[in-house]
């Protein structure tokens, strides 16, 4: 049977908590240790959620990329089965076979498409693929894209900044006017649009989240207020507030601080499966230490 450690193993897989997967591998965890019931391992579940990054802790602490559950399943059937080609095909690049059969006799390359299998065997050959060469366009495209963006927001804010503070109102509205209308932008305002709007997804606990529309001018008060709407919890708004996750860092919003304009600062992270960006970097609405017992109650209710 399992120990504690070792389905904790699992689960940060299953999670993609990396931190938590790094910290059971340093503990001398078996990377690759089975569920006593199927046979299932930690990079069968990361391979069948698609979890990218659990994926390659793993494989740079050296699980067996081939092995089988008890259905003789390897973690390639997974991803194939799944749709995940490009993380298959990354896998196949580390060491994934693609004829190994499961009980039914079925190898990942059969129940693969006509066209995928073309693809499986160029990886297996060390060759790329068209995939895989389409992936790279994607990319070297929206980085191209990104460049092309903060030059001309650079434009347009030294543009802004020529503009005479001393002049009349009138003429500085009319000057405005007429920068806007030439430069195809409405004013730009710490990177953001003005009048601009989004939906935003608004992690609460638990992988669970609330979408919500928000404009340039809306700040982490209001949405907290939006957020405690939704949860039927309209006079507990005091009780919560709005953490904003980079890259694995969290920092709590001042009351004050502009969502889009701190959203504009986020890096765009390019990864397997094109702009990752939304799964390293989003909003949180959290409950306070110090809120009373039934806000803390009803907010567990919720989720």
């Amino acid at each position: 049977m399992l120990e504690k450690f070792d389905y904790e193993l699992i689960k940060s897989a299953g999670n993609n908590d990396i931190k938590k997967l790094r910290e059971m591998l340093d503990c001398g965890v078996d990377i690759n240790m089975k569920e006593a019931d199927k046979g299932t391992t930690a990079i069968h579940i990361a391979c069948t959620r698609g979890h990218k990054q659990a994926i390659e802790v793993l494989v740079s602490r050296g699980v067996d990329v081939n092995v089988q559950d008890n259905r003789g399943v390897t973690p390639l059937h997974s991803l194939v089965n799944s749709r995940y080609d490009i993380l298959a095909l990354w896998l196949i690049r580390h060491g994934a076979k693609i004829n190994i059969p499961d009980n039914n006799n079925f190898s990942a390359y059969d129940l693969a498409h006509g066209w995928f299998q073309k693809e499986m065997v160029l990886a297996s050959e060390g060759k790329t693929s068209q995939s895989e060469e389409k992936l790279e366009e994607q990319q070297k495209e929206m980085k191209q894209k990104q460049e092309q963006y903060q030059k001309q927001v650079s434009t347009l804010r030294e543009k802004m900044s020529t503009i005479d503070v001393s002049t009349s109102t009138t003429t500085t509205m009319a000057s405005s006017a007429n920068f806007g209308a030439s430069s195809g932008y409405d004013t730009i305002r710490g990177g953001v649009l003005l009048n601009s709007s989004e939906v935003l997804k608004v992690f609460f606990r638990n992988e669970s989240y609330k979408s919500i529309k928000v404009s340039s001018t809306d700040t982490a008060r209001e949405l907290c207020k939006r957020m405690v709407e939704k949860f039927n919890m309209p006079s507990y708004d005091k009780c919560f507030d709005i953490v904003e996750t980079i890259k694995g860092k969290s920092r709590f919003l001042q009351p004050t601080d502009l969502l889009l304009q701190s959203k504009s600062k986020w890096p765009v992270i390019v990864g397997t499966s094109g702009n990752e960006t939304h799964l390293h970097c989003y909003f949180s609405c959290v409950i306070r230490k110090t809120a009373p017992p039934e806000c803390v109650e009803q907010f567990q209710k919720i989720i």
